[in-house]
């Protein structure tokens, strides 16, 4: 399976420790979601390959789903897949 990278954008908070909990993204055509719960933040790669970035597993919808942060960029991004 090949993957690609969507990047979004993230409204995000950030802790006095340097934390940063992203609370909701906003898709490529406008529409938003709301992120419900962060479940876990490590350095995990993607399968669309390049950067190590940070991987947080969200719960969005009742469903798990992860967003990926490459810090050297400051970007957010999701994967898709594609044929």
């Amino acid at each position: 399976m090949n993957y690609v990278k969507i990047y979004v954008r993230a409204v995000c908070e950030f802790s006095s420790d340097g934390g940063i909990k992203p609370l909701n993204i906003e898709w490529v055509d406008g529409r938003k979601f709301a992120i419900d719960r962060v479940k876990f933040v490590e350095r995990k790669p993607c399968l669309s390959g390049g950067v190590l970035p940070r991987r947080y597993t969200v719960i969005m919808g009742g469903q798990q789903k992860y967003l990926y942060y490459e810090k050297e960029k400051e970007r957010w991004f999701v994967e898709k897949e594609f044929l």
